[in-house]
């Protein structure tokens, strides 16, 4: 351990220690938290599946060289990302990075053996998506909502082997695979009928979702409805709505993921989990950064991702809802853009467990306001780095210029071989 580490940890737990929290139980708590890396934007949400110049409903833009060709590659890119982050590490997988060559609609859990055999080696846990985009039995950007029923019922079929495929998944992996549906339906302009798509999206989750889970089955797999508020071409109607799946999901018994980038600017996912929970047994988080619009930024540090983060650990959620990175960058290099959504996403969760939210909670019972407001500020000068840095240094992970200086190497030795 480096000296001046740990003296910059021992004062910083006497710091917190006077705030009655026990720096050390923190960084167990920490260690316990799953994130799930999202497998996608190490190449841009290709895939293998190999079906060429395919429209997506996916928006990625920059030219980085060297993102990866195939799954050898991908775990591998996977593998050195989670070197330079200390949290506890799960892989969500897209449908799409299935490998074996078959089509979309008929998959199962032995076209990502690859995945669960790696997974399994390295203790990481699984997550899964049906990837309804890039793909010819897409109907003018349309699938579960299409109005021919062939493409409906391709589309159908892909969620029916979904929901297989993540059972299998979680008991292979001893734990809880989240199944997440997001599709990208809607119009660019204002449509002569919203209610007619929502019927027939209903119609097709029904089909999908008929077959309910055993109690046993649950403890292995959650199936999340993903809303947005708009998408590139489809930014006057989206049929998946957040209003649409949460009434959906709570009619039906399901789960819904909120996305941090699929809401009104204005909006705040941190307040709507509390306002969610009471009625909705399992949420996902998918922790994004939207400038704008639904861009999908590489996660930073900011006060949104804080914020969140924060009210997980308020709400006691950490352990009641599953989080999950959703971003995509390919003008930077696309597995630094995973280190540093990783390590942002870190540092927000164990500064969260770093708060002394006891002493908010008394004041604010007290009917103190003023000094809850004076005591928040203050909390915002505790020296969480110092208990940052003694976690990274402790689990083997490099701090700042050194993970910076791995990452480059990688890209000189690993990835620039590529071209």
């Amino acid at each position: 351990m480096n000296k001046s580490i740990l003296e910059a940890y021992l004062l910083a737990k006497t710091a917190y220690q006077k705030c009655g929290v026990d720096t050390d139980k923190v960084i167990q708590e920490f260690e316990k938290i799953p994130v799930s890396l999202h497998c996608w934007a190490g190449d841009d949400i290709k895939g293998f599946e190999g079906l060429g110049d395919i429209e997506s409903q996916n928006v990625v833009t920059g030219a980085y060289p060297y993102p990866a060709r195939n799954g050898d590659e991908l775990r591998g890119d996977i593998d050195f990302a989670f070197r330079l982050s200390p949290l506890k590490h799960k892989v969500n997988l897209h449908s799409v990075y299935a490998e074996r060559q078959r089509p979309r609609n008929d998959l199962d859990v032995e076209d990502f053996r690859n995945w669960i055999n790696w997974a399994k080696a390295n203790g990481y846990g699984l997550d899964f998506n049906t990837s309804f985009f890039a793909h010819p039995m897409m109907d003018n950007g349309f699938s579960l909502a299409s109005i021919h029923k062939k493409t409906r019922d391709y589309w159908i079929k892909a969620g029916l082997d979904s929901r297989k495929i993540s059972l299998a998944i979680g008991k292979e992996m001893g734990e809880r695979c989240y199944n997440n549906f997001w599709i990208p339906d809607g119009f660019k302009d204002n449509p002569a009928s919203r209610l007619t798509y929502r019927e027939l999206l209903k119609d097709s989750l029904d089909q999908i979702f008929a077959k309910k889970y055993t109690e046993e089955e649950k403890q292995y797999t959650t199936d999340v409805l993903e809303g947005k508020l708009f998408g590139i071409g489809s930014e006057a109607y989206v049929v998946g709505s957040h209003d649409f799946y949460l009434a959906y999901a709570i009619k039906n018994g399901l789960g819904v993921c909120m996305d941090m980038g699929h809401y009104h600017p204005d909006e705040s996912v941190a307040d709507k989990l509390s306002a969610v929970r009471p009625f909705i047994n399992d949420l996902m988080l998918h922790v994004s950064r939207g400038l704008h619009w639904d861009s999908d930024h590489v996660v930073i540090q900011d006060d949104r991702l804080q914020a969140v983060m924060t009210e997980l650990k308020r709400g006691n959620y950490y352990h009641k809802i599953a989080i999950g990175l959703d971003f995509f960058d390919a003008s930077i290099n696309r597995v630094a853009g995973w280190a540093i959504g990783l390590r942002a996403t870190a540092k927000a969760i164990l500064f969260s467990l770093l708060e002394p939210t006891h002493l908010l909670e008394d004041l604010e019972k007290n009917g103190d306001y003023t000094s809850r407001l004076f005591l928040m500020e203050e909390i915002k000068n505790l020296p969480a780095n110092a208990v940052w840095d003694y976690l990274l240094e402790s689990k083997g992970v490099p701090l700042g210029n050194q993970a910076i200086d791995q990452m480059k190497a990688y890209e000189k030795d690993v990835q620039s071989k590529r071209d």
